[in-house]
Parts: structure tokens; sequence; C-alpha cells
């Protein structure tokens, strides 16, 4: 008997670290995924903000896996404001990001300019640590308004992102974007659905932010967040693993 629960907390010990251990680096944030120009225009720009959820410097990679493009329009792959030659379809960032950190994204169109046209790009997503997971992005521009229905896209800019690390102990952060400036509610609750803390209650403005959530006082099990701006709400599940 005492040679079996040896054995049991020995595996219980070592599968910890494995549930701590995220397959994601990364957790990417997309702006919209359509775009519409009036004939003349000279670029159109997609774009998305690649977060470092890891614990660790990340080097982020973009790689275009399509680029079905009208005659004479080109595309080219940036990383914040750094644009690459339109014949370039992989990319690295050229200074890691840190934990936490973010860097911009972007897909440039360059239309031509007397020629009305939809174009379409794809972009995947990932980290030099970690190459095989990847997140995937069909982009769309276009100079024919009534080529692309942009209700058939709908993006909603108010988002809640999965916490990092998860599980945790006893701290963890959870990411979320606000679209526009408005009073933001983010709360924790229990398995029973009792508050049990109240991370964020303020107006924010645009932008991408986290919160640390310390569960310290708090026993093992599952907790839930949730995030509600304007008429936006979500909820995530989290455990703290002690």
């Amino acid at each position: 008997m005492k040679i079996r629960l040896t054995l049991f907390y020995l595996l219980l010990i070592f599968s910890v670290p494995l549930l701590q251990t995220s397959a994601q680096d990364i957790e990417v944030i997309r702006g919209d995924s359509v775009i519409n120009g009036d004939l003349g225009v000279t670029e159109l720009v997609l774009y998305a903000h690649v977060v470092n959820i890891s614990q660790v410097d990340q080097t982020v990679f973009l790689v275009r896996t399509v680029n079905d493009l009208p005659a004479n329009w080109l595309s080219s792959l940036c990383f914040d404001v750094n644009c690459y030659p339109p014949n370039i379809d992989s990319v690295t960032t050229t200074q890691a990001v840190h934990p936490l950190d973010t860097v911009e994204v972007s897909v440039h169109f360059y239309p031509d300019m007397a020629t009305v046209g939809t174009g379409q790009v794809q972009i995947q997503i990932g980290t030099m640590h970690n190459p095989a997971v990847r997140t995937i992005m069909n982009l769309i521009a276009s100079t024919e308004p009534s080529a692309v229905d942009e209700q058939v896209n709908p993006v909603n800019n108010f988002k809640l992102l999965q916490n990092y690390p998860n599980p945790f102990n006893p701290t963890t952060r959870i990411f979320y974007v606000i679209s526009r400036t408005t009073n933001v509610n983010l709360k924790v609750y229990n398995i029973t659905g009792n508050e049990v803390a109240t991370l964020v209650n303020e107006v924010k403005g645009p932008g991408i932010y986290n919160v640390e959530f310390n569960g310290k006082n708090l026993s093992s099990g599952v907790y839930f967040y949730k995030l509600t701006a304007e008429k936006y709400s979500a909820v995530r599940k989290m455990i703290l693993l002690r």
C-alpha cells in the first residue's frame, strides 16, 4: 500500500507542470478581416495584434500562404511600422516580444489604381518556439464595395481572452480588448455562482488590457470570470490548482 501511495504522489507531482504548460505561446487579437476602398486608392490595410501570453520572450513569424490578387495588385507583410517587399512570403520579428507585450501585424494591399477588383491574402501567425501551432487569418480587400458584404463577416471588437497561465497557482493574468471608451466590468465567480472578486469596474478607453488575479485566499477548483462592456458579455473558465 505504501508503495502504491508513493507512486500516486509522484505521478501527481510530475503531472502539475504539464497541466500548467500552454500549447499556445501567443493570443491573436483580430481586427477587421474585410476592407473596402474606392477606385484609385493607393493602399488598404488589415491588421491584428499579437500578445505574448507565455512567460518567455517570443520571436513571432508570419507566413503568407495565399496571395490571390487581381492583375497589378501587390501585398506586403508588416510588423508594426516595418513592412517587407511584396515578394517576401515569410518574415519574423527583428526583436523578441516580451511576456505580456504586443506586436502589431498587418497586411498592406496595393491595388491597381485604374482597375477595380477584390484580393484575398491568407496568413499564418506563430512563434519560433512552437512553430507547429499557428493562427490562420483570411483577409479580403476590395475596390468593389458591392462585391463584399461586410455583414457576412461581422466583427465584434470587444473580446475576452483566456487567462494565462491556466491552471494557475496562485496568480494568473486575464486579457481583454475594448474597442471604444465605455464602462468595463470584470468579475470572478466560484463554481456555485458566488462572486469572489471584482477586478475591473471603471471607464476604459480603446486598447488591449490585462489584469492580475490572485487566488491565494481561495481553495483549489474551477472559477469563472465575466467581462461586461456595453452590450458585450462573455465568460471564460479557469482552474486554480494548488
